[in-house]
């Protein structure tokens, strides 16, 4: 009985505890839950780069040429690169390439350069020249020769807009005969004599009367002055190269051309009295991008000897392609525009008598098409 008994208190001791526990969890406050996380509003502020690097496109893997480059092949990537590395012509965003086709074979990892590029369908550009590649629809590329006065002192670079300027020598002509006039005339005394040994021949020239009533004939004192023309002729033109194609592509160019203009760790001055050597030759060539039309007409003027220079338009005109109306330049022109007058005679003048003019640029046409062809070359 007694261990029964001595069962039912524990018993009833253990019930007591676990109400009194539960009550007491009941009872106690809860914790306070956890301030939430504060939100910010707007575009997360991304890491800086570092000062010393630039954001580039690169190639993701290897792109053959004429290879539409598309978002969704994920054939380009971003990647930091030196900034004293960068090649001018890099590119820096993503949507510049794509949609666009490789011109040229591009290794995987290389930057991509704006060269490396064409607006051309694939199949186009897989195929042809490289200079063919850049050539608009429409249009023809046309090489001509330059020197340093018809090239905008070698400013021209490849991408510049220029105008084309022509000077011609006019002379007045027989137009039948089309030989320059003063004719030359013969007249006979006794046509139907044999072998018209009663003829006499002469320059034809012209027939007036004097004050006193003589007649006289006037005939020219030496041969025809030829007159000088200028006016500007085709316009908005594209310069697409500077000097001879090179072999390499134009990635490669480019690349070594920011090698080379890498100063050397230590440049030695030069020697004393030692001069340094002009590399760039007199003439060189610049291929130009025109119409069918404007080649034919560049190439005539070259054949008939005009003299052609080029000037470079404005950025902001080669944008917006304006056109220029000029008015052609002769002596006439430029007497009345500016008006100058004949001067008066006077019964003195200056000793030594002035006879020819020089200029800084007497030879400018050597330098455009060579001294040895030059027309009045020294």
């Amino acid at each position: 009985m007694r261990s029964g008994r001595l069962l039912l208190i524990i018993g009833l001791v253990l019930v007591l505890g676990a109400v009194a526990v539960g009550a007491f969890m009941m009872l106690k406050p809860s914790p306070a839950p956890p301030p939430a996380a504060e939100q910010v509003s707007g575009t997360p502020t991304p890491t800086p780069l570092p000062p010393d690097m630039v954001e580039v496109v690169i190639s993701a893997q290897n792109i053959p040429r004429g290879t539409v480059i598309k978002e969704e092949d994920m054939a380009v990537m971003t990647h930091l690169f030196p900034k004293d590395l960068l090649v001018e012509g890099t590119v820096t965003d993503l949507e510049d390439v794509y949609g666009r086709t490789a011109r040229v074979e591009i290794p995987r990892g290389m930057p991509i350069l704006e060269s490396m590029l064409t607006e051309i369908p694939g199949q186009l550009a897989a195929e042809g020249s490289d200079a063919a590649i850049q050539i608009p629809e429409g249009k023809v590329a046309y090489a001509m020769p330059v020197g340093r006065y018809s090239s905008i002192a070698w400013a021209l670079q490849p991408g510049d807009h220029v105008d084309v300027i022509i000077s011609l020598l006019l002379v007045e002509m027989d137009e039948e005969f089309q030989t320059p006039l003063q004719n030359k005339a013969e007249w006979c005394m006794n046509p139907l004599s044999e072998e018209n040994k009663d003829c006499q021949s002469g320059v034809f020239g012209r027939m007036d009367m004097l004050p006193n009533g003589w007649l006289v004939r006037y005939i020219p004192n030496g041969g025809q002055w030829p007159q000088l023309i200028t006016q500007l002729t085709v316009q908005d033109v594209l310069v697409l190269q500077v000097g001879d194609w090179p072999e390499v592509s134009p990635e490669q160019q480019e690349m070594a051309m920011a090698e080379e203009e890498a100063p050397p760790p230590e440049e030695q001055p030069p020697e004393e009295g030692q001069q340094e050597q002009a590399t760039r030759p007199e003439v060189q060539p610049v291929t130009i991008v025109v119409t069918p039309q404007e080649a034919m007409i560049l190439d005539y003027l070259q054949s008939i000897g005009a003299r052609i220079n080029l000037v470079m338009r404005s950025a902001a005109d080669a944008q917006s392609g304006r056109r220029f109306t000029t008015e052609a330049v002769t002596l006439n022109y430029l007497m009345n525009r500016y008006d100058i007058s004949y001067p008066t005679k006077l019964p003195y003048g200056v000793t030594p008598p002035i006879s020819k003019l020089e200029r800084i640029a007497r030879n400018e046409t050597a330098a455009q098409y060579g001294a040895q062809n030059a027309p009045g070359g020294e």
